[in-house]
Formats: structure tokens, C-alpha cells, sequence
């Protein structure tokens, strides 16, 4: 019975890796768009351009850096029996609306509800036990459900750390970047603030088979929107060969 189980888990794993491709593979499709053209647009529309600010930013939490959305992510490298691991443990992200800006107009965009694909701007690496650097600890004891690791057992002959390495990855759009969006344009005459700006707001829609904002280019976007498929998609062919395998009278012997 193992084998069959192993397969139907594997082609479980399969499915969601390709489930959660589908934003991946409405960025890799289309062709992109001129602002100008997206006003009364009625479908969804892809736009590369500059992100410039609307009427505020955002402060990342890890360091506090002005932005207009961002992602962190932290990696905690964790045991169980022989086997150790980064495992993520927790994940936030945040966005207000901005301007995108091409060689032809700019356009509004509201960021609630995409799925944020961005490159990573820093990352810090606190050994367990060891004290976190300070934006860290001010992290963890304001905005993060998370514990400091700076743990460690004392045994007066000997101190034994007790925590756990972390890995601390924050990814930002900020103004002046590059951006792309994947998005439903809707016609907004209050969004017409500046003389370049297009009277339209992108967002969320029924329209748009996904909703992504990034700050690199289409193909980047979609390479970044890949990357954390891949292990659903490798670890389910694994699992379901190993179960097809085991399944055989081969195998079994």
C-alpha cells in the first residue's frame, strides 16, 4: 500500500506546484502594454515602467526603509532526529498604491490583494544564541509573533546555545525602481492627478486571471514567481516515481 499512497501524494504535490504556477503563467504569455493604450481597457493589461510615490510610502520592518511594498521572510534552520532543515516560520508584506510611469504615461496602481514577486534586497544571518542586531530585535519585539533565539542553557561549567540559526530576508519595490503589474485597469476620472497620469486605477478584478506586482521586468517577474514552485514540482516527480517503484513487484524485492 505504500507505493500507491506515495504516488497519489506525489501527484498531489504535482497539482499544487501547478496551481500555484497559473500567475506565472499569465505574466510569461502576454505582451505588455503602453500606459496610453490601458484607460478604458476592459481586460487585463501587463505595464512596465518606473514606480515613482502617489501619496506615501511604507516602512519595511527590517530596516525601516521608505518603500512602496514590500516582503520579508524568515528562514529558521530547525532539527528533527538526523535530519535538519530552513524551514520558513513566518512571512508578512505590505503595499500602498504608487505610480507606474512609461515612456508614454502614468498610471495608478493598487497594490491590495497581488501577489508581490520581488527580488531580495537584504538579508541578515543571526547564529542562534548570539544577539540580533538591533533592527532585528526591534522586529521581533514589535511586529513579529516570533521569540529571540539568543538562547542558551547554563550548566556553570559550560553554556550550551539552545538557538536556532535564522536567516532574515526582506525584498522591497521602492521609488525609482523598475515595476511591472499584471492587473485589471479600471476607469477612474480621480486618478488623473498629474499631466502624464492616465485617467484609470490597476487593480484586483474579475477580469484578470491574476494580480501581480514586481519590481523587475515580465520575464523577470515570471523567473521570480517560478523559483518557489520548483520544490513542489521536484519533490512530487520524486515522490511519485519512488511510489511507482515501490508499486511494482520489482520494487518490492
Amino acid at each position: 500500500m505504500i507505493g500507491p499512497l506515495l504516488v497519489l501524494a506525489g501527484l498531489g504535490a504535482i497539482g499544487v506546484g501547478c496551481w500555484k504556477l497559473r500567475p506565472t503563467y499569465h505574466v510569461y504569455r502576454g505582451d505588455t502594454d503602453d500606459v496610453v493604450t490601458i484607460e478604458r481597457a476592459t481586460g487585463p493589461v501587463e505595464l512596465e515602467g518606473t514606480a515613482s510615490v502617489v501619496d506615501e510610502t511604507v516602512a519595511a520592518p527590517l530596516t525601516k526603509r521608505d518603500c512602496l511594498a514590500y516582503e520579508y521572510e524568515v528562514e529558521e534552520y530547525q532539527s528533527s532526529g538526523k535530519n535538519s532543515s530552513w524551514n520558513t516560520v513566518e512571512t508578512g508584506s505590505d503595499a500602498v498604491r504608487f505610480r507606474l510611469e512609461d515612456e508614454t504615461a502614468s498610471v495608478q496602481v493598487d497594490p491590495g490583494g497581488a501577489t508581490l514577486a520581488l527580488t531580495t534586497a537584504t538579508t541578515v544571518e543571526v547564529d542562534g544564541g548570539e544577539p540580533e542586531p538591533d533592527p532585528i530585535k526591534e522586529f521581533l519585539e514589535t511586529e513579529s509573533d516570533l521569540e529571540s533565539e539568543n538562547t542558551a542553557l547554563d550548566l556553570r561549567v559550560v553554556e550550551i546555545v539552545t538557538g536556532n540559526d535564522r536567516r532574515y530576508h526582506e525584498r522591497r519595490l521602492e521609488a525609482g525602481d523598475d515595476g511591472y503589474v499584471l492587473g485589471q485597469s479600471r476607469y477612474d476620472i480621480g486618478a488623473r492627478e498629474t499631466m502624464r497620469d492616465v485617467s484609470a486605477v490597476i487593480e484586483d478584478g474579475p477580469e484578470t486571471p491574476a494580480f501581480v506586482v514586481s519590481d523587475s521586468s515580465q520575464d523577470g517577474a515570471a523567473r521570480l514567481l517560478v523559483k518557489p514552485v520548483l520544490p513542489w514540482l521536484a519533490g512530487g516527480l520524486v515522490v511519485t516515481l519512488l511510489g511507482g517503484w515501490l508499486a511494482t513487484p520489482s520494487g518490492l524485492f
